[in-house]
């Protein structure tokens, strides 16, 4: 599996909950700040809306959402 990746912006309180997760739970993340146009773009081609920021990006699936995110960085680290 690749790694999950986590379209995120660095200064938010919320966003920097799921990265502290998963660097407890040992889950490595690709980590993308939607503040640079490049994962924006990704993050918007995959559907995604940047003002609800987090998403995790993992086997296809575009997860939204801190608690949904959170759920699901969960069942990574199980």
């Amino acid at each position: 599996m690749e790694k999950p990746i986590l379209y995120y912006w660095a200064p938010c309180p919320t966003c920097s909950v799921a990265v502290h997760f998963a660097q407890e739970n040992g889950i490595e993340l690709d980590l993308r700040d939607v503040e640079q146009q490049g994962p924006f773009d990704e993050l918007t081609a995959l559907g995604g809306n940047a003002d609800n920021i987090p998403f995790l990006y993992v086997d296809g699936e575009l997860i939204e959402g801190n608690d949904a995110v959170l759920a699901k960085l969960g069942e990574l680290a199980s």
